[in-house]
């Protein structure tokens, strides 16, 4: 769902999205599959073409357990903290078309996003919140309700292994092959 930068007051506006209400359902279906989902977000503007964007959403994402191979669905709670600024051009030799030091920047700060035509696309922002928010390797967490996790995951020491003994071959000799050999 897209937001009208323009219809937000300037004491800024909340917002609250769910599975019921359905506001991103369309676009968060691939990604959180049928899990519930909440987003809770303000939006304020800073200037007249920049604004605040601060909330979070809490969900579930289906996985695969990267250790037992059962299906999960990973717990998902992220905030976020953007400045939305209006669409950038980047000609090839333009000032943001140069190396960007993004690594210097500090942790925790504010991110920002880009909008078009004074319309932010809220609904694409959360789907890449919640796809960004899954490890590489998602594992079963420890207790599901409560209760230990059926996750086979391998006990410390008894990991895959192969009993059976391998044949192994003497190595031969390099200098083998010159007993062999005869001078004429």
């Amino acid at each position: 769902m897209k937001i009208k930068l323009t219809e937000v007051p300037e004491e800024g506006r909340s917002y609250v999205w769910t599975s019921k209400t359905g506001e991103a359902n369309a676009v968060l279906a691939d990604i959180v599959g049928k899990n519930p989902y909440e987003a809770e977000f303000f939006i304020k503007p800073l200037n007249s073409k920049d604004y605040e964007l601060t909330g979070r959403i809490v969900t579930k994402s289906p996985e695969i357990c990267s250790r037992c191979g059962i299906d999960i669905d990973y717990p998902v709670n992220e905030k976020f903290h953007e400045i939305l600024i209006p669409k950038q051009g980047q000609p090839r030799n333009g000032k943001y078309s140069k190396v960007n030091h993004v690594s210097d920047l500090p942790d925790g700060g504010p991110e920002f996003s880009e909008y078009e035509n004074m319309v932010f696309d809220m609904g694409e922002f959360l789907h890449e919140v919640v796809a960004l928010a899954a490890p590489f390797n998602p594992a079963c967490p420890e207790t599901i309700d409560g209760k230990p996790s059926d996750c086979r995951i391998p006990e410390e020491g008894q990991l895959f292994s192969y009993d059976e003994e391998m044949p192994v071959e003497k190595p031969q000799s390099p200098f083998a092959a010159l007993k062999n050999l005869k001078l004429n």
